[in-house]
């Protein structure tokens, strides 16, 4: 299918070499354990949202992730010239205005879906390593237009990597993949916030899934 997105799908002999780059690192410096990558549908527009803990986060799910995926990053990291080059050759990541209506963002996550590429995003906007932070509502907007499966990931452990000198003692992690599902019917973008986030939070221990913890394990915690 021709992607009517001016964004680039993701692939290509670039993409895969720099894929390529990544699993060797995460094989030689770092201990990782995946869970449910068989849930990962293999073709068809797909929305995968995640817990951020780590800078480290979007090169480990390129890596990891059994076809092409592309990611919604923050701008200021396409602020180098060469991070607009690579992210233009590969179609492995495009532009979004943190705290903003990025209405032109949103638009090529639509687009690039609609000719069935996978885009990922972080819910929270930025990392938080205490536990689910609550998540921005752009992301009910985006799920309820995408019309898509929606992918629940949950990482556990990368909080660890702070700096790239950080794999020098080959830390471990997790990542695990949960059931891809369709949003429901909700009366608002706060209900449809609750189902993306609770997917997720059922991937991460009890004391780590912070604002959508339940109740009775909020109460546990505290």
């Amino acid at each position: 299918m021709e992607s009517r997105s001016r964004r680039r799908l993701p692939g290509g002999p670039l993409y895969g070499a720099f894929k390529a780059a990544f699993i060797t690192i995460l094989a030689l410096s770092t201990r990782v354990r995946v869970v449910g990558l068989d849930r990962v549908p293999r073709t068809g527009g797909l929305l995968l949202v995640s817990n951020h803990l780590s800078f480290a986060d979007p090169e480990i799910l390129v890596g990891i992730f059994p076809r092409p995926l592309t990611l919604m990053a923050k701008e200021e990291l396409f602020r180098p010239w060469y991070s607009r080059l690579l992210a233009g050759l590969t179609g492995a990541a495009f532009p979004v205005r943190r705290g903003q209506n990025d209405i032109r963002a949103v638009r090529d996550a639509l687009d690039l879906i609609s000719a069935g590429a996978a885009v990922a995003v972080f819910p929270e906007g930025t990392r938080r390593i205490g536990g689910l932070g609550v998540a921005h509502r752009g992301v009910a907007y985006l799920a309820t237009r995408a019309r898509c499966p929606v992918l629940p990931v949950g990482i556990v452990g990368t909080e660890a990597i702070r700096t790239v000198w950080s794999l020098a003692r080959r830390p471990s992690f997790e990542v695990h993949f949960g059931e891809p599902f369709m949003i429901e019917a909700a009366d608002g973008s706060d209900q449809i916030v609750g189902q993306i986030m609770s997917r997720i939070a059922e991937l991460l221990p009890n004391d780590r899934r912070g604002a959508y913890a339940a109740p009775s394990e909020a109460m546990r915690v505290g």
